[in-house]
This record gives C-alpha cells, structure tokens and sequence, in this order.
C-alpha cells in the first residue's frame, strides 16, 4: 500500500487528524513540523519567482520532506510507494506533467511517487521579492556543497571571469557547515566581490508542542536519494528569477555516472544525484515550464583527481583544499570515516594529485585484512574489483558487465569519454595503491585474475 503525504501549508492548517495521510507536512505558519529559510537567497532576487519555479521548488521541498519522513525498508523493502498531494499555484500545468516529474524521481530514488496537485489557496502570489541591501549582478547560478567538486567548479567561474550566484543548502550539520564557511572564505580571497552567496534551509523541525506530528531524527530515512532535486530546484528558482540562462550543478565523472560497484548495488542502492539521465529530465521539466534555464555539468568526463590537479591545485593550497568535506556520515563522526564510497573516492583522488594523506577515522585503505566483515572492507573490495574490471577488459565486455551505461545515451553523453574517464579513474588507484598501500594492492591485482 502506498505511504500516503499531504502538503498542509496555507493561511487554515488542517488539525492532523482531518489531513486524512499518513504524513502531513507543513512548512509555513502556525503548526509547522518543517522548516524551510529562503530568506538569504529571496534577498538577493531582484523579481518575484515564476510559479511555475515556486511550484517546483515546493515540490521538490514535499518529495524531500516525505523522502526523510517515511522509512525504506530492507532488502526487496528497500523501494518505496508514496502517493503525495500538493498544492501548487498552476495545478492544471502539474497536472499534465505528473508522470514526467514521477519518472524523473524513478530515475533518481527508484522509488514509484505518485501526484494529487490541488490549487494552493491564496496562489496568486509567490515568494515576494525582498529589499535588496547590497544588489549582485550574476551571470550564472551555481550549487555550492562544501565538498571539493562544488568547489572546484566555484574557483573555475572565478578564475574564468564569471559572476556567480552560489546557492547553497545548509542543514545543522556542524560539519559541513564549518565546510561551507571555509570554502566561502577561499572564494572571498580569489574573487572577492564577483560572487554572491545565498545559504537556504529546509529541514524537519517538530519542536513545538503545536507542531504536526513528524517522525523523531531515530526514525528518519538517511538515504536521502531526492535530496538533489531540492538542490536543483533551489538554484532553478534562483535563475529562473533572475533570467540567467546557466545553472551549474559540479560533480566529477566518476560519482556522475555512477555504475553500482557490485550486482548488490543496483537501482536505488547507487545513489543518482547528478546522473546526466536525472539532468535531462529535470532541463525538460524546465523547458516544458519555460524556466528560460538549463543545468549543467561541465565534470561529467573528469575524475576527482584531475579537478584537484587541474583546478585547485593551482588556485589553493593542500590545506585549504582538505577543508572541504566529502564523507557521507560528516558530522556524525569526529572525522571523515575513511570507510564510505565518497571518503575512498576521495582519498584515491589526494593521493592521486600529489597531495598529503589526510586522518580518517577507519585506514582501511592500509589495514584492509582488520576491517573484514565491515561495510569499510565491502566498499574498499567493490571499488578496487570495479577497477580491475576497466583495467582489463574491452568497451563490449564492459557494456555488458554494466548495461546501465546505455542509459548515457538518452542524455547525449558520449560513451567514448565515459569510459575513458574511468578507465584513468581506475589507472589512478592502481597507482595508488602500488606506491602507498600494498595490502589494498594485492586485492586489486586479486580482483584482475
């Protein structure tokens, strides 16, 4: 049976019990369970939004709220139904692009999400413009993360005479926070005055006694697989505002494309978050709604460590550049883990640049043999058999180990680059792990037998 959500937003909220969901969400006024801050970004926006970008930034924010509201089960569990009623502005627009909008987050969370979109009283209005203290004139939007890639792609707009629009999304994460912070005060001394920058909130917050019921922060969904089209409809709403043609979303190749490590990581196990298939679908949606902007992934053929030679590198020193944080489990440890995909990535990708070892909180990469049984070992054994794979084998025989590259064509990538991104990805951890790890080796030249 599916999950059923409803949106309760408007000027009379609903008491809980007369929503008639499993979940009601409410983000403005009396009874709020959620919390959604667009005060720094509106500030900065010179017009009052399109609806249709309110809309979808409304959207995006429900999907996202339900998405951490409602749990994923386990194994053949794992996918979800959720059947979401939304009020929305231009209800007859949604209405005729329901299934669009459903395939796109199939696409990105595996989950089937189904649409009831209702006219939002008082709809006539959007987000009102504020007062702008100190205008910016930008040319661009970019998303900014406070991971190394966002940041990469922040230092080539400057470096390369843009004006960008940093739109950011910042959750209570001390962690990323101070990430953020610190990557804002590296663009502030590279470009100084040719940036603005615009931190949003949305996040659940239950906290007063008046507050819609909201599961506690145990009994929330960590995946978080919709996350990114929040993050895309924040900076949508903002270039959409502001008639700027190019919104900038950055991710190295190799976390773009995505390919499941192993056969147990297939659909919503791997995570989609800039998938050029997700990218195409969300620039139809914008043209379909005649947004006037596309988003783009300029790092779909570059790996992490080219990014840190070719771009940071030369902008930053190795200091600077280890602030970013790139852990998926930040700020719930007291370091990066050294033990998730994103942290092994990363630190193949430092090394790989010539820069110095970082402190983990796990060193699989040195210990594996200590780790076995852990998800560290799993993930450390599924990157390097991934590797030996492009190491030895054809473009035909890799087709077939990963059909999931065919998917690259409906979104004019070009197969030809792709593969050739991970086969230097996967050059760049032999070496590696040759000259820093020798225990990692032996399973790397295992897992080419």
């Amino acid at each position: 049976m599916p999950v059923h959500v409803v949106t309760n937003n408007g000027p009379d909220p609903l008491p809980a019990a007369a929503c008639g969901a499993d979940l009601c969400l409410r983000w403005e006024g009396p009874g709020r369970n959620a919390l959604r801050n667009l005060a720094p970004l509106t500030a900065l926006l010179a017009a009052e939004p399109p609806p249709l970008a309110a809309d979808l930034l409304d959207i995006a924010t429900a999907v996202y709220l339900a998405d951490i509201g409602v749990l994923r089960g386990r194994n053949e569990d794992w996918v979800r139904n959720l059947d979401l009623t939304i009020a929305v502005r231009e209800p007859s627009f949604w209405r005729e692009h329901a299934g669009d909008l459903s395939h796109l987050l199939y696409v990105l969370t595996r989950d089937g999400i189904s649409f009831n979109f209702q006219l939002a009283s008082g709809s006539g209005t959007a987000h009102a413009a504020t007062a702008i203290a100190r205008p910016f004139s930008a040319d661009c939007v970019s998303l900014l993360s406070g991971g190394l890639d966002s940041l990469a792609g922040a230092v080539m707009l400057l470096r390369t005479g843009r004006r960008p629009l940093l739109v950011a999304h910042q959750s209570g994460n001390p962690t990323v926070r101070a990430a953020q912070n610190d990557v804002l005060a590296m663009l502030e001394r590279l470009g100084g005055g040719q940036f603005a920058f615009a931190g949003t909130q949305v996040s659940a917050s239950g906290r007063s006694a008046s507050a819609l019921p909201f599961p506690a922060p145990g009994a929330r969904e960590p995946s978080q697989r919709s996350r990114s089209l929040l993050y895309l409809a924040l900076a949508v709403f903002a270039a959409s505002t502001q008639g700027l043609r190019e919104v900038y979303c950055f991710e190295n190749g190799l976390l773009t494309v995505a390919l499941p490590l192993s056969s147990a990581r297939v659909g919503g196990l791997s995570t989609r978050s800039t998938h050029p298939r997700v990218i195409a679908l969300a620039n139809r949606l914008c043209q379909a709604a005649d947004l006037g902007c596309e988003i783009l992934n300029p790092f779909t053929y570059q790996t992490k460590a080219e990014l840190i030679r070719d771009i940071l590198r030369p902008a930053l020193g190795p200091l600077e550049i280890q602030k970013t944080v790139s852990c998926w489990a930040a700020g719930r440890r007291s370091r990066q883990c050294g033990g998730c995909v994103a942290c092994l990535v990363r630190r193949f990708a430092m090394l790989a640049a010539g820069l110095p070892d970082e402190a983990y909180e796990v060193d699989v990469l040195r210990h594996p043999a200590r780790y076995a049984g852990t998800e560290a070992y799993t993930n450390l054994v599924d990157l390097l058999g991934q590797c030996a794979e492009f190491l030895r084998r054809d473009d035909l025989e890799l087709l077939a180990l990963w059909p999931e590259l065919l998917d690259l064509q409906a979104a004019a990538v070009s197969l030809t680059d792709v593969l050739a991104m991970y086969r230097r990805y996967a050059a760049e951890v032999q070496g590696v792990v040759e000259a820093h790890f020798p225990e990692a080796a032996a399973l790397l030249h295992s897992a080419d037998r």
